[in-house]
């Protein structure tokens, strides 16, 4: 009895360990050469670049951050639809809006501080043992004048305790992350 015991054991553990494993974070940013950011500035989230193999990965992430900015009134933003409106009216969309110089034209079209651009380069699932959801994306705050204000970089795998949980579950933890990160990093009103 305490063989099959141990047997039993010995077979369980692995999956025991994996339902634990929990959610893995990354996150690094830093301050670009010229000021912080302030917290009155105006600030348009743009689309972020999409690198990954979801077809609208870069436009959730930008809403989710665009609305993790919001409920900690961090900037004063520019709606999306507005934005989407003056680049349409100055003939930029369809560029590529995360280039520094572009973004600098971009802020200068849309009468704003600073734009927020990004990339995604992941956003799905990574199969094992089970689906874990990954998502990855950098993001910058460029200034009207084209510099960096601030940048970084962030990544979210993993279930909460072997529960079931989505790559949108994920993505709004990460977004969650940038606007904490960029929220410490910017100087207050």
């Amino acid at each position: 009895m305490a063989l099959l015991r141990r047997i039993l054991l010995a077979a369980l553990l692995p999956f025991a360990l994996a339902a634990c494993a929990g959610v893995n974070s990354s996150a690094r940013d830093f301050l670009g050469d010229g000021t912080a950011p302030r917290a009155d500035m105006a600030v348009a989230v743009l689309p972020f670049e999409n690198l990954s193999a979801h077809p609208h990965a870069g436009q959730i992430m930008a809403q989710l951050v665009a609305a993790e900015l919001y409920a900690r009134r961090l900037f004063a933003q520019v709606e999306e639809s507005e934005v989407r409106r003056r680049l349409a009216q100055r003939g930029l969309e369809g560029k590529e809006l995360g280039r520094d110089a572009v973004a600098r034209e971009v802020a200068e079209a849309i009468a704003v501080d600073a734009v927020l651009v990004g990339a995604v380069q992941d956003f799905g699932y990574r199969y094992g043992l089970r689906p874990d959801p990954v998502v990855a994306a950098t993001a910058r705050l460029v200034g009207r004048d084209g510099h960096v204000l601030w940048g970084g970089s962030f990544a979210e795998s993993g279930g909460l305790f072997g529960g079931a949980d989505t790559s949108t579950a994920a993505a709004q933890r990460l977004a969650a992350a940038i606007a904490d990160r960029l929220a410490a990093r910017t100087a207050p009103r």
